[in-house]
């Protein structure tokens, strides 16, 4: 059972948190927009490196939102009960996690079993190793492809998911046992320690430049910043003239060029700024653009956010982040992995995976334990 802290409250917001849906689809829509670019038909105008890197951005996007939803998840139980169960936290990330992400890893591992797609090629080297097909499929099964930095295309993308399911082992225990208020130092204490590992990182330890954007121990500051958003959110609402700031139509604007300025310009000035300083900003930025779709859903960011077909492909964004790598392979060139068939194939291969895996799971899970069908909390 967690202490008791009544500084700390529950986001004030309705059950089903709005525009989190459509903040979900720009997302993942960033991901998307950042492997097409590099495949075969892809407008050449788009194989940029200020284009390809937008899904290392869209990925950071579903780290704030997976920090602010969890924690808000988990404030609102113990507001209800005064604890945190943290056995039924776990069994209701299964059902959410497990069902979707095995099924594709087990897809590809069969595919390559077959012949269909090749598991030894590095993507990094280029180079060909037969040992590691089975170092990739323990890597994506153990959650720990984060640190696999010589990763093969099929199973890439899993080093995001990886990040998150190590922040579900973490932050959970955290809050129960450290309690609410000791929990919010803790996720003040990773958002400043954070750019000074990454600073350590780069003068002293030997790791290649995908550490800073992959390793939990360098990109926990944005997961952290996602559940610092959401401790303190109630209390923000007291304060008229932050109140005021992220309430602002112009907000998502200034935190746009914010974003812009540190994911871009910085990385123009100095790579190692932007890795230390950089994220930070980026960070901020995006903490801006989240704060305001969820205070204001009715302004003009809001309302396209909370379009229904906008919306929808939040609700798909799961599917659509594991089942987009295989169609947006830039080694490959083939019918399939082709702009734009290549997109329509992964729309298609996660409205399979919505329909038939997630969603029936979903509804398993409300059966069996009275969770609701739909989740508010999403994977990257």
């Amino acid at each position: 059972m967690t202490r008791h802290s009544p500084a700390i409250q529950p986001p004030d917001l309705s059950r089903h948190i709005p525009s989190l849906d459509g903040l979900r689809a720009f997302s993942v829509l960033l991901v998307l927009i950042g492997h097409v670019a590099a495949t075969h038909g892809a407008p050449l105008w788009m194989d940029k490196p200020a284009i390809t890197s937008l899904g290392n951005i869209g990925v950071r996007f579903f780290f704030l939102i997976s920090g602010f939803l969890i924690t808000t998840l988990m404030l609102r139980e113990h507001a209800r009960t005064g604890r945190i169960d943290l056995a039924q936290f776990y069994l209701r990330r299964a059902y959410r996690i497990l069902p979707a992400a095995l099924t594709y890893i087990g897809v590809i591992w069969l595919a390559f079993q077959l012949g269909w797609i090749d598991l030894s090629l590095s993507v990094p080297t280029r180079a060909q190793d037969q040992d590691a097909p089975l170092r990739h499929l323990l890597h994506a099964l153990t959650f720990t492809a984060n640190y696999n930095h010589d990763y093969n295309w099929y199973y890439n993308h899993l080093w995001s998911l990886s990040v998150e399911e190590q922040f579900y082992l973490l932050w959970p225990f955290v809050m129960v046992l450290a309690g609410l208020s000791r929990s919010l130092r803790v996720a003040v204490a990773v958002i400043l320690l954070c750019p000074l590992i990454r600073l350590a990182m780069h003068l002293w330890a030997d790791v290649p430049e995908i550490a800073f954007n992959r390793e939990f121990q360098a990109i926990a500051d944005a997961l952290a910043m996602g559940c610092l958003a959401a401790m303190l959110h109630t209390r923000l609402s007291a304060m008229p003239r932050i109140k005021a700031f992220l309430t602002h139509p112009l907000a998502p604007l200034a935190a746009g060029a914010l974003l812009i300025g540190a994911a871009y310009a910085s990385a123009l000035v100095s790579r190692p700024f932007a890795f230390v300083g950089g994220q930070v900003l980026s960070n901020l930025g995006i903490v801006i653009i989240l704060q305001h779709l969820v205070r204001t859903p009715d302004a003009w960011a809001g309302r396209i956010a909370n379009l229904k077909p906008v919306a929808l492909v939040g609700a798909m964004s799961y599917s659509l982040y594991l089942w987009q790598e295989p169609f947006l392979y830039f080694l490959v060139d083939s019918w399939e992995t082709r702009f734009p068939f290549n997109l329509l194939l992964s729309f298609i291969a996660a409205w399979l995976s919505y329909r038939f895996i997630e969603q029936p799971f979903l509804r398993l899970k409300e059966r069996l334990h009275g969770s609701p069908a739909r989740s508010t909390a999403g994977a990257p």
